[in-house]
């Protein structure tokens, strides 16, 4: 017995060797210069498809690739210029910067680590980014607590710009701020995909920001993908009963006084998911097959895909 299985023995607990799977069979492809969202209930894997996409986590099986050049993370033939294309803006300024550090220190770091600019251009390079991203350049000596919450946000912004990645991965950049500060931020990301001709992956639970700021959709429900199509297309036609639930609680001003309708049931262990599709057991339009055969992600219209039975079986 490991000191691990020893001590939770001790206090009269079992120890277990699961693994839950966090993401199952996910394939996405982002065109260059576009913005894909991300959409699911909290624990659906999105984040985690996110640091994978981004290097800071390993997939079990697959790969990333970006431009047909493996990126996965500790890939031994991964080039450091290869590393810096992809970076990723977090949903918590305040846990993602370094309370001891300045804002030049940063902005900069990574740029001086990696050779980009001398040390003796922080200064200037550093100004220039908090310019980009709206915050004047006085502010480079602050430390992070001085700021708001979306002056936070936009110097994370800053620090995953400095080293001019082709791809940036936001993960609910705007979950913790307030609504107006939200709409500076969104701004601020579309204007910088346009100058940079960034390419995105913008991962929310925020429906209204994903229909502003992205060109297409992937919805995810308990670590698989159930339906994914342009953002036009999947708000006015949403095929799975998932999404089709998702997008019935979005607020409207025209929609006037109504209950609230939550999705049935409760989400899932991810550590024992359901056999066959895995939201079978709080769907309301459940057919025999879907407990026993898993629907495969297959293409239903054109640009159109799908999870589900319902609309493959059409």
């Amino acid at each position: 017995m490991s000191p691990v299985e020893a001590l939770l023995a001790r206090a009269g607990m079992n120890y277990s060797d699961r693994v839950v799977q966090a993401v199952s069979d996910v394939s996405l492809e982002i065109p260059r210069g576009t913005a894909l969202g991300l959409v699911g209930e909290s624990g659906c894997g999105k984040s985690t498809l996110g640091r994978m996409a981004a290097g800071l986590l390993s997939a079990t099986h697959g790969e990333v690739l970006v431009d047909g050049e493996r990126m996965d993370a500790g890939h031994a033939g991964m080039a450091t210029r290869d590393m810096l294309r992809v970076q990723m803006v977090f949903q918590n300024p305040m846990a993602s910067l370094n309370p001891r550090q300045k804002v030049v220190d940063i902005v900069t770091e990574a740029a001086v680590y990696h050779g980009l600019i001398r040390r003796r251009e922080r200064l200037e390079f550093a100004a220039e980014l908090l310019r980009e991203v709206g915050l004047p350049p006085d502010v480079l000596n602050r430390l992070p607590h001085q700021f708001s919450g979306g002056q936070r946000q936009r110097i994370g912004i800053a620090r995953a710009l400095s080293v001019s990645p082709e791809f940036l991965i936001c993960d609910e950049p705007v979950a913790a701020l307030d609504v107006l500060i939200q709409a500076q931020i969104i701004n601020l990301l579309l204007e910088l995909k346009e100058r940079r001709k960034l390419t995105l992956l913008f991962i929310s639970h925020d429906l209204g920001v994903v229909r502003h700021i992205c060109d297409e959709v992937v919805v995810m429900y308990l670590g698989r993908i159930v339906e994914q199509a342009s953002t036009a297309d999947l708000f006015a036609r949403p095929a799975h009963p998932y999404t089709q639930a998702l997008f019935r609680e979005i607020p409207r001003i025209r929609s006037g006084r109504r209950a609230y309708e939550p999705i049935s049931g409760e989400i899932p262990s991810p550590m024992s998911p359901p056999t066959g599709c895995h939201f079978h057991p709080r769907c309301p339009c459940v057919m025999e097959r879907c407990s026993r055969e898993a629907p495969p992600e297959a293409e239903f219209e054109k640009g159109r895909v799908a999870r589900c039975w319902l609309p493959l079986s059409i």
